[in-house]
C-alpha cells in the first residue's frame, strides 16, 4: 500500500472515529485540490496541492488532511521559504479538517449545484480553530463534487509574517478547494 493512501486511512480513521468507518457507503479521493492565493500588489503568491485526501461519510461527516509539502508554487524559493519560515513543515507537516456537511444528506445530493455549508474543526500550523465555510455540491458521473472559496488569516493560525514582507503576503489568504469524491463502500 502506498504511503499516501496508508496516511489517508490512517486519518480517516482518527478523524472520523472508528465506528463510523465500518459498514456504510463513503466517498473519498486521494487527488483532492487545495489551492490558495496570499498574492499582493507587489507580489504574486500562489500554490496548489493536489494530493488532498478527503472523505465523506453517508451521514454528512466530512474530514481533510494533507501534507504541507505537497503545495507546488511557481517558483522553488518561494516554496522552500513557505516551507521553512511561514509554515514550518517539519514542525507542523499536515493540516486536518473535521466537520460536517450542515443539513444535507449525501444521498441526496442531485447533480444540480446546491450551496451547503462546512462546519468543522480546522487545525493548521499546530493550532485548532472552528470554522464554518460555504461551499458548493452536486452529484458527477464519478460521485460528488465539493467545491469551496474562503479566506483565511494566517495570524489566526500564529503564522507570522515578518514587518518586511507585509507588502508582499497578503494578510487575507484566499483558500479554495475542489474534491471529486468517489463512492466506496468500507467494511469490516
Amino acid at each position: 500500500m502506498s504511503i499516501s493512501k496508508s496516511l489517508f486511512l490512517c486519518s480517516a480513521v482518527a478523524l472520523l472515529g472508528f465506528n463510523l468507518l465500518f459498514g456504510q457507503e463513503r466517498y473519498k479521493t486521494t487527488r483532492g485540490i487545495v489551492e490558495f492565493n496570499a498574492s499582493t500588489p507587489l507580489e504574486d503568491i500562489e500554490a496548489i496541492n493536489r494530493e488532498v485526501n478527503s472523505i465523506l461519510s453517508s451521514s454528512g461527516e466530512f474530514a481533510v488532511v494533507l501534507l504541507i509539502r505537497d503545495f507546488q508554487f511557481p517558483r522553488k524559493l518561494m516554496q522552500e521559504h513557505f516551507n521553512e519560515n511561514y509554515l514550518e513543515s517539519d514542525t507542523y507537516p499536515k493540516s486536518y479538517f473535521a466537520g460536517k456537511l450542515e443539513a444535507i444528506d449525501p444521498d441526496l445530493i442531485s447533480e444540480t449545484p446546491e450551496n451547503v455549508k462546512l462546519t468543522g474543526k480546522l487545525k493548521l500550523h499546530g493550532i485548532t480553530k472552528k470554522v464554518s465555510v460555504p461551499g458548493t455540491v452536486y452529484r458527477t458521473k464519478k460521485g460528488i463534487r465539493l467545491e469551496s472559496n474562503f479566506i483565511l488569516s494566517p495570524e489566526d493560525y500564529g503564522i507570522d509574517i515578518p514587518t518586511l514582507m507585509f507588502k508582499k503576503i497578503a494578510k487575507k489568504v484566499k483558500v479554495s478547494f475542489t474534491f471529486e469524491l468517489v463512492k466506496t463502500v468500507m467494511s469490516d
